[in-house]
Order: structure tokens, then sequence, then C-alpha cells
């Protein structure tokens, strides 16, 4: 071959090399081209899937793309987990995950089929739910204070609560208040918290942890009695609650967070266009006052780092607050 054609052909590789450089990133800023999956882990008409739905249809209008929810329910949001940590880091699937599926379920199952960390990218958090501490009535107790005061006395005979099975967050907000307060409890856990609400309307179960909208229409009705809620400030749904801060009990407070994730690996530049489309939804004042009607408020971070920062420092919490207590779901 004579130096001429070699120098032709090294010149097109050199050509051809550019033109896919030149190509990857015009290709990327089409991104999104088709539809995005959103996974939610739970059923239809939980907490997570109401709040993944407000913000993808906001988000949708931004970015020009239909957002598709796939509710992927089972084993404490791990399946459908699972599913997007395997899924192609493509910015097409989405996770709508919590902090049961991130912060909790690595201490509550030992063969998780997942990382929290390596497996995906975090975007940025949504919105963030307390839980709110309810008794019937007919338990006769009227603050958190006279609650533990008869607990003490029922150490042979433990006061009951209830929840939705074991690593929710209504066992485990019970199982710091145990920690904090000093007390023994015991754990009846149901499958699915309508039912474990059921047996504590009917005074069967002496306590439940349970989010703003689910105890309220009970609280005003004169079923049930709140004695603390769990978030940093009262709710403007239920100004007469004393957080746990309030009753000297603030390692008792607990943000049920949900937030957006993305497979691991998915390029950064998609990360950004996610967390910024996410920021600007988060900032309508619609979806605040949505939020808010849910019984929570808008919890963003400027950055998906900030929410690693959070992520991390939950993971670390929750699963000492999980050992401390024993709890396994296998």
């Amino acid at each position: 071959m004579s130096t001429n054609s070699m120098f032709k052909r090294a010149m097109a590789a050199t050509l051809l090399c550019a033109g896919a450089f030149a190509a990857a990133p015009s290709a990327l800023a089409a991104y999104p081209d088709k539809p995005i999956r959103l996974v939610v882990p739970f059923p239809a008409g939980t907490g997570a899937d109401i709040s993944a739905r407000r913000i993808a249809q906001v988000m949708s209008e931004d970015l020009g793309q239909s957002f598709v929810i796939e509710n992927r329910g089972g084993a404490g949001g791990a399946v459908g987990s699972e599913y997007v940590a395997k899924a192609a880091p493509d910015g097409y699937t989405l996770l709508a995950g919590t902090l049961n599926t991130h912060a909790m379920n690595p201490a509550i199952y030992k063969n998780l089929a997942y990382d929290p960390v390596a497996d995906f990218e975090p975007i940025t958090r949504i919105t963030a739910f307390p839980n709110v501490l309810v008794v019937p009535t007919s338990l006769q107790v009227g603050t958190l204070a006279e609650l533990v005061a008869l607990a003490k006395k029922r150490e042979d005979k433990p006061l009951t609560y209830g929840s939705g099975g074991v690593g929710t967050t209504a066992h485990l907000s019970a199982e710091v208040l145990a920690q904090t307060a000093g007390i023994k409890l015991l754990h009846v856990p149901y499958q699915g918290t309508s039912r474990a609400m059921a047996d504590v309307l009917a005074g069967r179960v002496d306590m439940i942890f349970g989010n703003v909208p689910v105890v309220m229409p009970h609280v005003k009705d004169g079923r049930l009695k709140a004695l603390a809620i769990t978030s940093p400030e009262r709710s403007p749904q239920m100004p007469d609650v004393p957080t746990v801060e309030e009753l000297n009990m603030k390692n008792a407070e607990m943000s049920v967070w949900i937030a957006l994730f993305a497979p691991k690996g998915t390029p950064p530049a998609i990360l950004d266009t996610l967390s910024k489309s996410a920021l600007k939804a988060l900032q309508k004042p619609e979806i605040q006052e949505g939020y808010a009607n849910d019984g929570g408020k808008v919890e963003f971070d400027a950055t998906p780092a900030d929410f690693a920062k959070v992520l991390k420092a939950d993971i670390e919490r929750w699963g000492q607050v999980i050992k401390a207590s024993g709890a396994s779901a296998n």
C-alpha cells in the first residue's frame, strides 16, 4: 500500500471518529425523545403512587414527553426497585423510591436483590410525609406522656401497635418511639395498613402510626385520639397535634420521603435534565398545594449530590434502629 493511500485511510478513520464524537452530544441533547417509564414499587392509590403521578404530569409538560406510571408492588417495594436497578441506564426507566425502599429495606431484608447506593443514581426527593401516632378513644389516653406511663405499667402485658407489615414506616415509627421512651410495645403486623387500622378503630389494637390523610377523618369523628406527629413542625391539617420534639422525643422524628432515582450509570447530562425538570415542577404552587392537601410537603434537594448525602444519613440511621429492634422480613 502506498504512503498516500495509508494517509487517506488514516484521515478517513479520524474523520469517522470525530463524527461519532460530534454526534454523541446532539443525540444526548435530544433526550427525551420517547415516553419515560416511572416505576412505583407500591400499589396504585398509595402515597408513593399519588405523589409520583402528581409530579410526573408536570414534568411531562416540561420535557415534552409522556410519563407512563407502572406499579410493581411487593416485598416492601423491593420488587419494583430491583426491576429498575437492572434496567438500561438510558433515562427512560425511573423509580419513585421511598424511605422504605432505600433506607429501611437494606436492613430489613438480608438477601435484598439490589443495593440502594451502588445500583441507583439519586435525582431528588419530591415530597415527605410525617406519621401521626393515634390511639382508640376507648384506651382513655389523652397525651403521649399518659401513653408512655401506661406502657410502663403494662410491661407484663405490653401495649400493642399495628402496621401494614414488617419494615413499614408504621412499624419502625413505633420501634423508634419504644427505644426513645424506654418502653415495651408488641408489634402486630398486618397485610396492609387498612386491616391494621380497622382493628385499631375497633379497639383490638392499642395504637398505630399513620399518614395524616389516613388518620385525620377518624380523629375528627372522635374514634381516634392523635397524640403526636413525627414531623419537625406541626401539620397545617392537624395543628393541635404536638410534634415529638415538643414532647421531648426528637429522636422519634421521621419524614417518609418519596424520591426519583435512575439506574446506576445513567449519563450525568440526563440526570441533570431530570433534576432540573423536577425542581422546576416542585416550585409550582399547584404542586405544593397538592402535596400539602395530601398531608405532606415539598421536599427537594438542590442537586443529586445533595440528595445522596441525605440518603447516606438515612441508611445509617435506620440501619441502627432496625438492628436494635431485631426486626427482619426473612
